[in-house]
């Protein structure tokens, strides 16, 4: 399993995203917070409330996950970072598997 972490302009745009990863099969659940970022922006520090993504699928689907976030995401280089699981229950694993398929 392999987690995303992707961070959107707000809860709706997250939302969006989440519902079109769900409905293509690219991820199995997909998890939505909003989130407060602090980031340099022109020489100054900007602090902006955002939506972060969780996005649950397999290493298969990575690239189709990332597709579609490109497609509908408002920023012009949006954060999608991964993480590998080094462990997983067998009951959710095969549960997310067949969401997948």
């Amino acid at each position: 399993m392999i987690f995303l972490y992707i961070t959107c302009k707000d809860v709706d745009e997250a939302k969006k995203i989440g519902h079109a990863l769900i409905k293509s099969k690219a991820a199995g659940c997909v998890n939505i917070a909003p989130i407060t970022s602090v980031y340099p922006e022109d020489g100054e520090v900007k602090e902006v409330t955002e939506a972060s993504l969780i996005v649950k699928t397999i290493d298969s689907k990575v690239q189709q996950v990332e597709n579609i976030v490109r497609e509908l995401h408002s920023y012009k280089i949006p954060c999608m970072a991964s993480f590998a699981l080094f462990r997983l229950n067998r009951e959710y694993k095969d549960w997310l598997m067949s969401c997948v398929a």
